[in-house]
């Protein structure tokens, strides 16, 4: 999919905003407006550059990277070519604040238990800030589609990725049963782990929350 992007100047954002992903073969217009997700773009710029790591300058950049189920999804590119994610929900991904708190903390648990997820750098769980939506800003890892190097691989090499996704799995196996819903358990993820207006998802770390609250 073609990135569709937003430079300083640019007169609307429109496409920043609405899906562009594909069609839909029934209720076209009501699918469309559940992804609808309008934001102060400038707003917005101003709050990823303030969670992310410090050094880098502003979002001088940002680009429509995909568009999933539930979540529309943006490169930011900083000043000094420094770039992360951004994820924005749709209005259908429920429950409202805590889908995102959720999300934010399991990726903050899977990474202290050494789970290879990508750096949680900030995120919003209200609406109650000056972009007016929820996101998460995160890290942008790098690599390939491991479609495009399965064929080239010799035996030994699959052997040994297949391996390290068998070691992940039971590792994150071990996660999920602690995640397992109980009565202080939002979206299967612990409660615990967001408090209400704590900056930070999880003391351990050094990401940083803007209008955390508590599912």
């Amino acid at each position: 999919m073609a990135a569709h992007t937003f430079h300083r100047g640019t007169p609307t954002n429109e496409h920043l905003f609405s899906y562009t992903s594909g069609r839909f073969l029934f209720n076209e217009d009501r699918r469309r407006q559940e992804r609808y997700v309008e934001f102060d773009v400038e707003a917005f710029k101003e709050l990823a550059a303030q969670g992310i790591e410090p050094g880098h300058g502003k979002v001088a950049h940002i680009a429509k990277f995909a568009e999933g189920g539930f979540n529309r999804v943006f490169l930011l590119t900083m000043d000094d070519g420094f770039q992360a994610i951004a994820k924005i929900p749709y209005k259908i991904a429920l429950p409202k604040r805590h889908a995102t708190a959720s999300e934010a903390a399991t990726l903050e648990l899977l990474r202290l238990k050494g789970i290879p997820v990508p750096k949680l750098y900030s995120y919003s769980a209200s609406v109650d800030n000056p972009a007016g939506v929820e996101y998460i800003i995160m890290e942008k890892v790098n690599g390939v589609p491991i479609e495009t190097r399965w064929l080239s691989m010799t035996k030994r090499e699959r052997h040994t990725l297949a391996s390290s996704f068998v070691r992940l799995r039971k590792s994150s196996g071990k996660v999920s049963g602690k995640l397992a819903p109980s009565p202080l358990s939002v979206c299967g993820c612990s409660a615990k782990l967001v408090h209400p207006h704590q900056e930070r998802p999880n003391n351990t770390t050094d990401a940083k929350s803007t209008n955390a609250r508590r599912p």
